[in-house]
């Protein structure tokens, strides 16, 4: 990733052990010391990431995955980007096939543009857009992480725990920036929904797995791009 994370904003989320775990790619190399060679990051966390600057998505890292409604997204890769739009009412998107395992771990994911749904019989002539990033624990829907954009710049985040789902935020979370880099957090019983990787949110949520996979999607026929995704756990 290009931009460096804020120490301070770390130290507030992580265990001291692993305080670097926002810091591998500051501007301002650490201090050197007499006693290591190896950088903390080398040392303290496994990183996973795509930029999506290939001419198809990589199907070694993703898979589509739908888990409600009928038909999947239309999903490719084009102009480095992840481009993608659903059907209906669907929740539809991409999984990645890889599952990590951590009660620590900090994803992020940019996002390039979130537009409105496409026009629905019966409904107002304009449907917001949601492009959505969904941590899902075990792997499927049932227990899962959303930290949501609208196309109107609200965000909502929701914890849905054994199938049932609970609004976090207060509905009043909102952001004019266009191409946000949306992130979650998680130390423990603790959950950090993040944007620009500053604190939007904290939540505590108790007995989640350690196993989970990583999503993007948009709900519905909402367009959503993105730039890239990235996921960082300490090193096991």
């Amino acid at each position: 990733m290009s931009a460096s994370f804020q120490l301070s904003l770390v130290v507030a989320i992580f265990f001291v052990a692993i305080s670097s775990i926002f810091a591998q790619n500051s501007t301002t190399p650490p201090p050197k010391t007499q006693t290591s060679k190896q950088t903390p990051t080398q040392a303290v966390v496994d990183e996973w990431s795509d930029e999506f600057d290939g001419d198809r998505l990589d199907d070694s890292k993703w898979e589509v995955y739908t888990f409600e409604g009928a038909g999947s997204s239309k999903v490719e890769v084009k102009d480095n980007q992840l481009k993608m739009r659903g059907a209906g009412q669907s929740r539809s998107g991409i999984r990645s096939k890889q599952t990590f395992n951590a009660d620590r771990f900090y994803v992020e994911a940019a996002l390039a543009k979130v537009g409105g749904q496409l026009p629905q019989p019966g409904a107002d002539s304009y449907q917001p857009g949601f492009a959505i990033l969904s941590v899902l624990f075990d792997g499927t829907a049932t227990n899962r992480l959303e930290w949501i954009l609208r196309s109107d710049g609200t965000f909502e985040a929701w914890a849905m725990i054994d199938g049932k789902s609970e609004r976090l935020d207060n509905r009043k979370l909102g952001t004019k920036e266009k191409t946000p880099h949306m992130g979650i957090a998680r130390r423990g019983d603790q959950i950090f929904f993040m944007l620009n990787r500053e604190v939007g949110l904290q939540q505590n949520i108790r007995n989640l797995p350690s196993n989970f996979k990583v999503m993007l999607y948009g709900f519905g026929s909402t367009e959503n791009n993105w730039d890239s995704i990235y996921v960082q756990t300490p090193k096991k």
